[in-house]
């Protein structure tokens, strides 16, 4: 499980905290407490948050998930205040099996160094997932300054890639392209843990 403190503002979601601070919590139904998958545990600060619901809490025991401190991420707002979390084992996206680590083609390694190239301090390039557009998840690179003590890092096409532990289920196994659409060049991920991406093709949910 990993372990989460932070502060949320009042009436503020719990579900939307954690994705806005970049914490890629599942939440298959969209938060309509149609399932389970944003079972979070309260370690601290549960009295800042709303009562669970009845609904709430038959949804929690038909998941077998009613652990003293659990709740659904989706259904917990905040009256202002610091939390201490984990995150149950089922909200952490399940890592592809058999997947191989993240693979960069060569086009894609080649445009990749020349950004890392204008960052002279830059170890490697962070690849993260942050809520985004209307399918939940989206990607972002930015360049690394460090390697952090929970991130898997890879080599592939001569460009080191750094993932944080809450985004590498999410990532894992994904192939980084570089297409040409035009004039105008940009990266595809081939992702094989996304089941569902938007018409725009900005965001996608696993």
């Amino acid at each position: 499980m990993a372990g989460i403190n932070f502060n949320l503002s009042r009436d503020e979601v719990l579900l939307d905290a954690l994705l806005r601070n970049g914490v890629a919590v599942a939440h298959d139904c969209g938060g309509t407490l149609a399932c389970a998958s944003c079972c979070v545990i309260v370690r601290e600060g549960a009295h800042t948050l709303s009562p669970p619901s009845e609904d709430e809490r038959d949804r929690l025991e038909q998941a077998s998930a009613d652990q003293p401190g659990a709740r659904l991420a989706c259904q917990a707002i905040s009256h202002g205040g610091e939390l201490a979390i984990e995150l149950a084992e089922s909200s952490v996206p399940p890592r592809t099996a058999g997947a191989a680590p993240l693979q960069v083609s060569a086009p894609a390694a080649k445009f990749l160094a020349a950004q890392l190239a204008k960052h002279p301090g830059a170890q490697a390039v962070r690849l993260s997932i942050e809520r985004a557009g209307c399918s939940g998840f989206g990607y972002r690179l930015d360049p690394a300054s460090e390697i952090r003590k929970d991130d898997a890092v890879f080599e592939s096409g001569g460009v080191r890639i750094a993932v944080d532990a809450l985004s590498l289920p999410y990532v894992q196994g994904t192939r980084i392209d570089l297409v040409q659409e035009g004039l105008a060049r940009r990266l595809r991920y081939d992702n094989p843990n996304v089941r569902h991406s938007c018409g725009c093709g900005e965001s996608f949910s696993t």
